[in-house]
C-alpha cells in the first residue's frame, strides 16, 4: 500500500506537507513535511495550498518558514490571525515543480524514486520503490516485490547506481540484509 502523499498531483504540482494547526495568534502555522525535513521548505517563495471544498489550490507567498523539531513554521501573505490560520488546518502544501531548486547530478528528489524498479549488483530483480522511510539518521528504500518489503539504506553504499531513463535503481545490499525479510 502506498500513501498519495509522495505521487506527482496533476500540473506539474506536487504535496510536500500538510497543515496540522496554528501556531501562536498571528497566523503562524504548523506544517508537517513529507519529507522528514521541515528545512526543505525554506526553499521556496511560493506555495500551494489545497482549500477545502475549492477546484483549484490557491497561491500564497511564503513570508517566513523555520524549522521546529520535525515540524516547519511557516506564515503565508494574508493569513494574519489564529482563526484564518485553523481554517487552513489539514490542508495539504503543495509546490510547483518547476520552482523546486535544482539538483546536483547525483541527487533526486523522492518523488523521482518512486515507483523505479530495483535490482541487486548480482542482478536479482527486487522490486519496485513503494515508500521512504524517514528515519532521522537517513532515509530508507522500502521495496515492495515477489511478496516481501525489502528495506535497504538510501545511502551511498547501498545504492549503486540511479538511471533515471531507465527507471532503475542498482543496490549492492549488505551481507545478511535480504534475508531478513525471509
Amino acid at each position: 500500500m502506498h500513501s498519495k502523499e509522495n505521487e506527482p498531483t496533476e500540473g506539474g504540482v506536487l504535496p510536500v506537507g500538510e497543515i496540522t494547526r496554528p501556531h501562536g495568534i498571528k497566523g503562524e502555522m504548523k506544517v508537517y513535511p513529507y519529507s522528514g525535513n521541515p528545512e526543505n521548505l525554506q526553499a521556496y517563495s511560493r506555495v500551494l495550498v489545497e482549500m477545502p471544498g475549492e477546484a483549484e489550490a490557491q497561491s500564497f507567498a511564503l513570508r517566513s518558514c523555520r524549522s521546529q523539531g520535525q515540524f516547519a513554521v511557516i506564515r503565508l501573505a494574508g493569513v494574519d490571525s489564529r482563526s484564518q490560520a485553523e481554517l487552513l488546518s489539514g490542508c495539504r502544501v503543495l509546490v510547483r515543480r518547476n520552482e523546486m531548486p535544482q539538483l546536483s547530478d547525483d541527487e533526486f528528489y523522492w518523488h523521482d524514486l518512486q515507483g523505479m524498479s530495483v535490482v541487486t549488483v548480482q542482478g536479482q530483480q527486487l522490486g519496485t520503490v513503494s515508500r521512504l522511510l524517514s528515519t532521522g539518521a537517513h532515509d530508507i528504500l522500502v521495496i515492495t516485490g515477489r511478496g516481501r518489503e525489502y528495506l535497504i539504506p538510501a545511502l551511498a553504499e547501498f545504492v549503486v547506481k540511479i538511471e533515471a531513463e531507465s527507471g532503475t535503481i542498482t543496490v549492492d545490499p549488505p551481507e545478511g540484509l535480504l534475508e531478513m525479510n525471509d
